[in-house]
């Protein structure tokens, strides 16, 4: 039996910054984790917390799908390594990485600018040169992502270099580790073309079973001597910019099912539309952000599939969910720092596989910077609410309200941030002209906030949302179905919003036929 635990996206901050000092300087704000998907300071708590998880199972190897750092930082580049390998010396296992796009810019790297909180309440900047022009800022010269070449001191050990023990390993372009035998030429705006970084790599750890990483990242020059980051396109702008990688794919699943390797891929990116065309649906309302998560086009989610890789782990949207193209199964895997926090158990046996959850519900220490969140709190007038936790699952849960409350300006068109405010079920149910007889009194935001749980469970039972309200939204996105309203409409804000919902609530369904699917082609060992 062969077990192996899949992690993705950690983002560890160091809040010392990689100094001994005993007030730990770099405590990111509390106004700062408000405003993102995910939370900062308790980083290093909640991985603690998966990696004594992932040792008390005696689980030997582990895959963590890219964005082990936030954001490529030395100081947290050195804090991952250091950490990963006490892991490694003291329980014995062995790390894989694949590149995320908050790990590294490019081959040069960029300067950064964070906001931090002291002690007493004050928030201030620090910033590399050149990061915040115009912006009153401390000087913090660690304060800058590394670049590709910088990467492998801090990661080599985690894949990207073969090691001792390692039966095989290999790169898209040879055997040679070097970053300076790791690049490709990919065509960028004007017909020109340019040299790009890949840390992808294949290694066979252990006999019998191939890890592939994918570095699925695309950097591409621009006109002002920087770089473009293309994360937000993910796997489209990888098939379009390297084009290489699906032949050297192909040709390692060939090489896999020849000799027989059981063969795991991983990328940061997923490779398949892990949202089952929510994205589509939501673009249907003028002016929505709420679907800005982009997903791989059909097209290139079926030349993926084509290359013959049979399961591929991925990260960067921290959302636990499966979904399947063409005998392809993508599996995304929950980040350690955002709801709901957790991680995966892949099982390969005689028997065939088996991908099991697992949840983050505590971190020890996970608390240890909420006296400078009340003090800041105390000192903005912000609401600090969030802190009346007893442990890490409620903090991720209030934060995670207070991030849809904050989201929905951007997310929603105006007149559904206005009804959010004060609008019933009663009332949608008599704008839409559904049944009323035993529709339960809840408020429009409540169901707002289900929504969004339900989009980062995939639908499954980590969204928290009851038996009872999963059997009344899918009654609500069957009466609403094929309704036709006046565009840009109340009724049709609604109606959108209903049948998303709708199709929400089948992710778990689709899941499991996912990993049905994935048993029977697994070939057992």
């Amino acid at each position: 039996m062969i077990r192996i635990a899949v992690l993705a996206d950690p983002h560890l901050h160091d809040v010392r910054f990689g100094s001994a000092a005993a007030e730990a300087p770099f405590v990111r704000s509390l106004a700062d984790s408000l405003h993102s998907t995910r939370v900062f300071n308790e980083s290093e708590a909640a991985f603690r917390a998966a990696l004594d998880a992932v040792a008390a199972e005696g689980i030997r190897l582990c895959i963590i799908a890219g964005d082990l750092t936030d954001d490529g930082q030395p100081a947290n580049w050195q804090a991952v390594s250091d950490l990963l390998a006490d892991y490694s010396r003291r329980h014995g296992i062995r790390f894989f990485a694949t590149p995320g796009n908050h790990d590294q810019w490019s081959m040069t790297g960029k300067p950064l600018a964070k906001n931090f909180v002291d002690p007493v309440g004050n928030v201030e900047a620090y910033a590399a040169p050149g990061a915040a022009p115009g912006k009153e800022t401390r000087s913090c010269p660690g304060m800058r992502m590394v670049g590709y070449d910088e990467t492998l001191p801090y990661a080599g050990q985690f894949g990207y270099r073969p090691q001792p023990s390692d039966l095989y390993w290999e790169t898209p372009f040879g055997a040679s580790p070097d970053m300076a035998d790791r690049r490709a030429r990919t065509a960028v705006e004007g017909g020109e073309s340019a040299l790009i970084s890949d840390m992808s790599y294949l290694v066979e750890p252990v006999e019998g079973l191939w890890l592939l990483s994918i570095d699925a990242n695309v950097y591409l020059p621009n006109a002002d001597g920087g770089y473009d980051d293309c994360s937000k396109e993910g796997w489209n702008a990888t098939v379009r910019h390297k084009p290489y990688l699906l032949a050297w794919m192909r040709d390692v699943a060939r090489r896999a099912e020849a000799k027989n390797k059981r063969l795991i891929a991983f990328s940061h990116y997923p490779v398949a539309d892990i949202f089952r065309g929510l994205t589509a649906a939501l673009e249907t309302l003028p002016g929505s952000r709420a679907g800005a998560r982009r997903m791989p086009t059909p097209d290139v989610a079926a030349a993926i599939a084509a290359t013959g890789i049979p399961l591929h782990f991925s990260g960067h949207w921290h959302v636990e969910a499966t979904a399947a193209e063409a005998g392809l199964v993508n599996v995304s895997v929950p980040s350690t720092v955002a709801y709901p926090a957790g991680w995966k158990c892949l099982e390969i046996g005689s028997e065939g596989m088996d991908i099991s959850d697992r949840a983050v519900c505590d971190a020890p220490g996970f608390d240890a910077w909420f006296a400078r969140y009340v003090a800041e709190a105390d000192r903005t007038g912000q609401d600090g609410s969030v802190l009346a936790v007893a442990n890490y699952r409620q903090f991720l849960n209030r934060h995670f309200r207070a991030v849809v409350a904050r989201r929905l300006p951007e997310d929603w068109p105006p007149r559904m941030q206005a009804m959010v405010k004060t609008a019933r079920l009663s009332e949608i149910a008599d704008l839409l002209s559904l049944p009323q007889i035993g529709l339960p009194d809840i408020a429009l935001a409540d169901i707002l906030v289900d929504w969004y749980r339900l989009r980062e469970a995939g639908g499954g039972a980590a969204a928290g949302v009851s038996k009872e309200r999963r059997a009344l939204y899918a009654e609500l996105a069957r009466n609403c179905a094929g309704m036709d309203f006046p565009e840009g409409s109340d009724a049709a804000i609604l109606a959108v919003f209903l049948r998303t919902l709708g199709l929400l609530l089948t992710g778990n369904d689709a899941k499991r036929t996912a990993l049905d699917r994935l048993r029977e082609a697994f070939v057992p060992c």
